[in-house]
């Protein structure tokens, strides 16, 4: 195990200067995190992938919450257990991105309450301040999406890895199992790192692996589900559904940004200042007595991490199929590899206190991350709904303008385009359309609402890829008699409009 450095202990037992500085720096990033994200969030209507987590949980009954979840791409774990959540809080904005941020912010705190084996308690409270310095864990934390819920069980995941693989047993191994199960039934994308951990395992220690077999019983769960899912997932895997960028050179480094903390290259520059500040510090090797079992275990953990990193960029090299949120499987090991960099110097602690300066650095711009938060929330359509439940629309006729919608079921997309009607106690009958290719959306729509006094049209479009909205925009000279709120970005945008007096 990591023993103290006498160094950086006084005779009386106290802490030292250094120590004390690790402790006061993870404070302030703790502190200053949660503030942070409390200031930010405020007043952002929910985004259209929030707006589906609303609609999916908020079913009446179970039968048709798991026709909804299965209809998803997503697992149905978080969906779950928002449903059970919003059972008790309600539907509201807040209500739906509150757990994300508990979610967040126990992942953060986990590393202190669950140490991984040969970890110091400064190591620890570093590689929390780091995870809740982390830039797009502050996103996720506003965001009712079940990311938040996935960056928890990858930090216990790595956790349960280091602790098997330092001293294997059956209750590490179905500790270990349950934890990578239960990411896999929040995201797909954890299935990478999970079997990647797996086959670590065993190579490492083969016949005691091998008596640990039961643990495996653990993962029927999420590979039971997935069985379960796959027709589904067939149809959102069709060519013509895709939607994602082909892996190139310049998004697969934006990738390695994100998993670091930043998507700019400042972010990394200051963490490799710190690291090279530490090395030089130091002056000289460094060759504290540890447990050679634990530090194999620790730095397995972040070898597969960096092992399922490049699977998944491989992924996307094949097909076009990730974003970078499917990313935050690896992020715990990816950021328990800077700590373990920094704790093999002399100076260990200055690296801890640099190291945390550096990822809080961008706690200073707070107008940059409010810009950030302001344009995903941009794509949705909550004010919309308020436009046309303000004038009292009696019907209403929503599209989704995106590839994705030629596979969604008509009733799921008439539920999301209605949620927040029906949410603010002004449900009204809702019919969903599916674009076809080459169709005009502003005749479709128009057409489809028909001439009965205060029918309403809801259209949010991404002009991106294969979409109707790049060929026929909203066109106002075809909505002439109707009141009309149009919001657009570059590539986004919400048509909402209100027949307000018959043709």
């Amino acid at each position: 195990m990591e023993q103290p450095r006498t160094a950086n202990l006084p005779s009386s037992g106290r802490p030292s200067l250094p120590t004390l500085g690790v402790w006061l720096m993870a404070a302030l990033a703790f502190g200053g995190g949660l503030l942070l994200r409390l200031a930010s969030g405020q007043g952002l209507p929910l985004w259209i992938d929030e707006t589906w987590t609303g609609m999916i949980v908020s079913q009446p009954d179970w039968a048709s919450f798991w026709r909804e979840a299965w209809l998803d791409v997503n697992p149905p774990l978080y969906y779950a257990l928002m449903h059970l959540w919003t059972a008790v809080a309600g539907l509201s904005d807040s209500a739906l991105r509150l757990p994300s941020l508990v979610f967040v912010a126990g992942a953060a705190l986990l590393p202190i309450l669950w140490r991984a084996p040969g970890l110091s308690r400064e190591a620890s409270l570093v590689w929390g301040a780091l995870l809740i310095l982390w830039g797009p864990g502050i996103d996720i934390s506003l965001d009712a999406r079940g990311y938040g819920l996935l960056l928890l069980l990858s930090v216990a995941q790595a956790i349960g890895f280091a602790r098997l693989m330092a001293s294997p047993s059956r209750a590490r191994a179905f500790i270990w199992s349950a934890l990578a199960s239960l990411a896999i039934l929040t995201h797909y994308f954890a299935l990478p790192l999970a079997a990647l951990q797996g086959l670590a395992f065993v190579w490492r220690h083969r016949a005691r692996a091998l008596t640990c077999w039961p643990a495996a019983l653990a993962f029927a769960p999420g590979f039971g589900w997935l069985f379960i899912h796959l027709p589904r997932l067939a149809d959102y895997a069709r060519p013509d559904i895709a939607w994602y960028e082909p892996m190139t050179l310049p998004l697969a480094a934006g990738h390695l940004r994100y998993v670091l903390g930043q998507p700019g290259w400042m972010h990394l520059a200051l963490v490799a200042a710190a690291l090279v500040a530490t090395r030089l510090a130091s002056r000289g090797p460094f060759h504290p007595a540890r447990d050679a079992a634990t530090e194999k275990a620790l730095h397995m953990a972040v070898l597969c991490g960096v092992a399922a990193l490049i699977v998944t960029l491989g992924i996307g090299l094949v097909r076009p199929s990730m974003t970078e949120r499917y990313l935050v499987p690896v992020v715990p090991s990816i950021l328990l590899g800077l700590v373990l960099a920094i704790r093999r110097e002399k100076r260990a602690h200055l690296g801890y206190i640099l190291l945390i300066a550096a990822f809080g650095a961008q706690m200073l711009d707070t107008q940059k991350l409010r810009t950030r938060l302001e344009a995903r929330s941009f794509y949705g359509f909550e004010q919309a709904s308020g436009f046309v439940g303000a004038r009292g629309a009696k019907r209403l006729v929503f599209t989704w303008d995106h590839p994705a919608s030629h596979i969604l079921d008509a009733g799921s997309l008439a539920k999301l385009g209605g949620f927040f009607l029906a949410r603010d106690g002004a449900a009204v009958p809702t019919q969903a359309v599916v674009l076809a290719p080459g169709d005009n959306p502003n005749l479709r729509l128009r057409d489809a609402a028909g001439n009965e006094e205060r029918s309403a049209i809801i259209w949010i479009y991404n002009r991106a890829r294969n979409s109707a909205a790049r060929t026929h925009p909203p066109d106002p000279r075809l909505w002439s008699g109707w009141a009309c709120r149009h919001d657009r970005a570059r590539w986004v945008g919400v048509l909402a409009c209100v027949k307000a007096t018959p043709r």
